[in-house]
């Protein structure tokens, strides 16, 4: 049987269908907004990457009038082909997608002005009749994206028949004001202002939105679908669009995108031939995608973590083209730590200093998520607001374990990949600007010795880090630069994690090893600055480490993830640059 394609990106039902490409049936959900949802404008919101879009592109394929005629070849064999609901093709479908607004602050206006536009000449080309002339879509008579929407709302109210009604679908709602938050706090201000005769641009549209909204009288709108990342920029308009509902952590949504354990398994079995891919097998891929993009808790009681379902289609595309286990670093997320920093930089520096510290060490952070997110009541998120859009953008999750066992909703970082990328974050807070491509070879050969890669921290530390970083060196700051050397090196065979959880507690640095035969390593660090350089201090240091690796070797988690591996196990005090004590324990 020919295997499925996978098309990186695709977010277009019918074209999914059309080019027998993989497609994991989310329909069952469609039943549930029309008829269990509890509300008419629901806001789902979910991490970048996740499928979102295709979500979008199903509802209007199943609610357009206009693609009644292909109502077969989009849904055939799916779920809601056999459980039509009573609404089916029965609206006139508008679809935004605002994902191409411009972040920058000058050419925002114009370009939620031109997306706007172009998703009423799309409409106007399936509805003549109940769309604009070709003068109406001149946006040279606009001041704002409002002004045209006006008038397209008024030109349909006027020709809608009874029992005529919009579906408005808006996709990526906040992709935009997202990106103009991280980088321009007062910008974002600006455009979501509810201040009067100052309102801001998102304020007056969704404002319009409700007006004509059905609910609230006798508007032409009768339902919405709105997708995003995080709720600050509907939060912050505050009234203008408070009959919104935020479905996210609804149990009945969990799983209405992303992947399952069980569906990710499906997608493997659909679009991978394994006898072009001799040397791989599915439970290695299977390994790597839950590493790397698993681990996203929506709801406290979730039964099953999610993976991000973009992410895995891309890494398993690079295995089918490349035919080998690719890196999952190589897969990008669009994101960098710089993002991360703006966005941090939006709570006071305890605020920051408590949440980074608490990421960095793998604890869970307890906080509840607050009802609310609005910038405009304030200049600085308290610690539940930073949390909160850490969640909702995916850099943290909700730890399921934590909270049903304590009754109070915990937060971690969900994976390797944002693992990795607050790292990055660290070691640009300490001004650590990294070398990649140093030889480790005689660790992960035979002989397995680090003495290389102590000689390369040491210089490191001396040629890399500025004086300011120096001066406030912590063992945390050694941590990332070993881990950094070792996921960087040549030849790709060693894989380093920081604060890696034995069961005995948290480890500085474990390595992994993919050399036939070669050691694993577990490194417990410690540090000193050099006005703290005694005799004393270091053997108290080497004793603290010692005593830490014996807790930890007999951890069940480091036994079982080390197997039949040789493990060597150093402890390591730095003094300064120099590493002044390492031995074998």
């Amino acid at each position: 049987m020919a295997k499925k394609k996978i098309i990186v990106g695709m977010r277009s039902l019918p074209e999914i269908r059309e080019s027998n490409s993989i497609y994991i049936d989310k329909t069952q959900f469609i039943d549930y907004l029309e008829n269990s949802a509890g509300t008419k404008v629901p806001v789902f919101l979910r991490p970048r990457r996740f499928g979102k879009s295709l979500t979008a592109s199903m509802l209007h394929n199943y609610y357009d009038i206009s693609k009644k005629n292909k109502f077969e070849k989009n849904f055939k064999g799916t779920w809601i082909y056999d459980h039509r609901t009573p609404l089916a093709s029965s609206y006139y479908v508008i679809h935004f997608d605002f994902s191409d607004v411009s972040s920058d602050s000058e050419d925002v206006n114009y370009t939620f002005l031109t997306s706007v536009g172009s998703s009423i000449i799309s409409f106007t080309n399936f509805y003549p009749d109940k769309g604009l002339t070709e003068e109406q879509l001149d946006y040279s008579l606009y001041n704002t994206a409002t002004d045209l929407m006006q008038v397209f709302l008024d030109n349909f109210s006027k020709k809608a028949k009874e029992g005529e009604y919009l579906y408005i679908i808006i996709d990526e709602y906040d992709h935009f004001a997202n990106e103009i938050l991280t980088r321009d706090k007062e910008a974002f201000k600006d455009i979501t202002s509810t201040a009067e005769g100052h309102e801001g641009l998102i304020k007056r549209f969704y404002a319009l939105l409700k007006k004509y909204y059905r609910g609230e009288g006798n508007g032409a709108i009768d339902r919405f679908f709105i997708t995003g990342v995080s709720s600050v920029s509907l939060d912050s308009v505050t009234s203008g669009f408070n009959i919104a509902t935020n479905i996210s952590l609804k149990p009945d949504c969990h799983e209405m995108i992303g992947f399952t354990h069980d569906e990710l398994s499906d997608v493997i079995d659909e679009t991978l031939d394994f006898t072009k891919l001799p040397d791989i097998t599915k439970e290695q891929i299977m390994q790597i995608m839950e590493e790397n993009f698993d681990g996203y808790a929506f709801e406290k009681k979730a039964k099953e973590k999610m993976f991000n379902s973009n992410l895995c289609l891309a890494y398993l595309e690079s295995v089918i083209s490349e035919r080998e286990l690719t890196y999952p670093s190589r897969i990008s997320l669009n994101d960098d730590a710089g993002k991360l920093r703006g966005m941090l930089n939006l709570c006071e520096d305890d605020v920051r200093e408590d949440i980074v510290r608490a990421m960095f060490n793998k604890s869970p952070i307890v906080t509840e998520l607050p009802d609310k997110m609005n910038l405009n009541s304030t200049n600085y998120f308290d610690k539940a607001q930073m949390v909160s859009l850490l969640y909702h953008l995916g850099y943290l999750t909700i730890d399921t374990e934590t909270s049903q066992k304590k009754g109070l909703t915990s937060f971690i970082i969900p994976n390797r990949v944002y693992e990795n990328l607050f790292l990055d974050y660290c070691r640009q807070t300490i001004g650590y600007r990294a070398d990649a491509y140093k030889d480790l070879s005689p660790m992960f050969e035979e002989a397995a010795d680090i003495t290389p890669l102590l000689e390369i921290i040491t210089e490191q530390i001396e040629t890399k880090l500025n004086p300011q970083s120096l001066g406030k060196f912590t063992e945390m700051a050694l941590q990332l630069i070993c881990d950094s050397i070792i996921n960087n090196s040549f030849y790709r065979k060693l894989s380093s994690y920081t604060e890696f959880y034995t069961g005995k507690g948290f480890a500085d640095v474990f390595v992994k090893n993919s050399y036939p035969n070669g050691h694993y390593f577990l490194l417990e660090l410690k540090y000193l600055h050099k006005k703290d350089d005694t005799k004393s201090a270091v053997e108290g240091k080497f004793a603290e480490a010692k005593e830490e690796i014996e807790k930890y070797r007999e951890g069940a988690v480091l036994k079982e993830k080390v197997g039949n591996h040789p493990l060597d196990c150093y402890a390591i005090v730095f003094v300064g640059s120099e590493c002044r004590l390492c031995q074998k324990i």
